[in-house]
């Protein structure tokens, strides 16, 4: 009998396991309370690994103080509903945004913002969510800290208007930039492996509907070869990457391979990402981690739809024992529990695999 840790091993190492391993990101914060009657508004590491193993994944995922966005606790808001993290990111606190505020007011690009982001400081405070989290689970289910990505952290920080304009007017002082932000989340990946989480959750968004947020040239330009750079620090520090991207990075697929990530989530179906196609391009040296339409699909009251789904995720991307089996971005406002459960379990029913010996 293969624990849930050991499937998710055997996922990236394209190995089959007893079944395929099932996991998502659980954004719907009324789950902890009606499943463990507690709130984890603050994004505890012990909480998340007792609410997924309640509900049956193999994984979860732990949040680093540091995660832009990252609902802190009250007593560092600002006003009862605003707080501003290290980097001057200003957040508003909504009911459907848990476990992120809404970033507003995008700051300029700057000196004194390449100074701050140099000056920053990782302390054990930051990591301590996921030291407990990989505690918490032990060697029953994985647990994946999460980090950003540089861009989508400046993506965050700056907005697309400011972050396009510097490209064209201040390239110096961006790459600068970039290069402090990533030797930032560079550490603190590092910090969290050292914690000896099983994989990095790097959210990393840079796509929207049907095309990325930057030309494919621009992110080679400028934030492709530190991120390079990046995995490849992590990696030989024994740490495994999953990369997590909304949108469509259809033309940038094979880049992101080549950087030598162990797998990426979420080939967002209402996005134009075709699974077959991203599959076929680079399956076999990366990990699936998807996709069963979490908007669309798993917000229907017809659970058959689910079932559908998932048994089409299976026999595309299953066959190798490559696959995670998840939704294309999360567990989020607007899915029903009921669904959760039932995608769960029919996720570990039809994802049955022939036992392998793997070496775990």
């Amino acid at each position: 009998m293969y624990t849930g840790k050991q499937r998710i091993i055997c996922a990236f190492e394209h190995k089959k396991a007893d079944r395929l391993p099932v996991f998502d990101a659980i954004n719907k914060p009324d789950m902890y309370r009606d499943i463990l009657g507690a709130d984890n508004y603050e994004s505890k590491g012990r909480l998340a690994v007792r609410l997924a193993k309640k509900v049956g994944m193999d994984a979860v995922v732990a949040h680093s103080a540091p995660y832009t966005c990252l609902i802190p606790p009250r007593d560092q808001f600002d006003t009862p509903t605003t707080f501003t993290d290290r980097f001057g990111v200003h957040c508003k606190v909504v009911d459907t945004s848990w476990p992120l505020g809404m970033a507003v007011n995008p700051q300029e690009v700057s000196k004194e913002l390449l100074e701050t982001i140099r000056n920053a400081q990782i302390t054990d405070e930051d990591v301590l969510q996921v030291k407990e989290a990989v505690e918490e689970a032990g060697d029953e289910i994985a647990v994946f800290g999460s980090v950003r990505g540089t861009f989508g952290f400046l993506f965050i920080l700056l907005g697309l208007e400011n972050m396009s304009d510097a490209i064209y007017n201040e390239p110096e002082l961006l790459t600068e930039i970039i290069e402090a932000a990533d030797d930032f989340w560079t550490e603190l990946g590092l910090r969290l492996i050292d914690a000896g989480c099983d994989a990095l959750y790097v959210a990393n968004d840079m796509g929207m509907n049907q095309r990325t947020l930057l030309s494919p040239a621009q992110f080679r330009e400028f934030f492709f070869p530190s991120m390079k750079k990046q995995i490849e620090t992590w990696k030989k520090a024994g740490g495994r990457v999953l990369l997590h991207s909304c949108g469509n990075i259809d033309a940038i697929l094979e880049d992101l391979a080549d950087m030598g990530i162990d797998a990426i989530n979420n080939i967002q179906v209402r996005a134009g990402m075709d699974l077959a196609s991203t599959k076929k391009r680079i399956g076999d040296r990366v990990t699936i981690v998807g996709n069963v339409d979490a908007t669309g699909i798993m917000c229907q009251s017809d659970q058959q739809l689910i079932a559908d789904a998932i048994q089409d995720v299976i026999d595309i991307a299953g066959q190798d024992g490559g696959l995670i089996i998840a939704t294309d971005h999360s567990f989020h406002e607007g899915v029903p529990t009921e669904n959760v459960i039932y995608f769960l379990n029919k996720a570990k029913e039809l994802g049955v695999n022939d036992v392998c010996q793997a070496n775990i």
